[in-house]
């Protein structure tokens, strides 16, 4: 007599991943936070790192893991909107509550990434066929 084997009650399915690599990224600036204490920077550079964090480095880096989602398992509804939930957390802990807003922003974000990374899969599959060299896409 053979047992179904019992799954677990959590998953990591493929775009919990991405979600999670980028709240990695999203915690930088507490990393910073920790050299002003060490003497390293000065609180006017955390000020400045925090902002550029926030309306230049997350948005890219959003983009990029968008585009590269999207280029390896196709256009996810849900997958944006982890990685605006992946920052909520950081919002919380290394900002302050005036933050919060930028998770939309980066939903939006990587809504765009997903456009880019499906735009360029296609211009590359389209590349392939006119040049002859048609390998199967994943």
């Amino acid at each position: 007599m053979s047992e179904v084997p019992r799954r677990p009650l959590f998953v990591v399915q493929t775009p919990m991943k991405y979600a999670l690599a980028l709240a990695a990224l999203f915690i930088l600036p507490l990393i910073n936070s920790w050299l002003v204490y060490g003497g390293t920077i000065s609180k006017e550079d955390l000020a400045y790192s925090a902002i550029a964090s926030l309306i230049l480095v997350n948005p890219l880096a959003t983009i990029v893991v968008g585009a590269v989602f999207a280029w390896r398992h196709g256009f996810s509804l849900t997958a944006p909107w982890l990685f605006g939930i992946a920052f909520l957390p950081a919002a919380l802990v290394v900002y302050n509550e005036t933050a919060l807003p930028f998770a939309l922003v980066y939903v939006l974000a990587g809504y765009v990434g997903e456009g880019v990374g499906l735009g360029l899969k296609r211009l590359l599959a389209v590349v392939r066929e006119r040049s002859g060299n048609s390998r199967p896409s994943r």
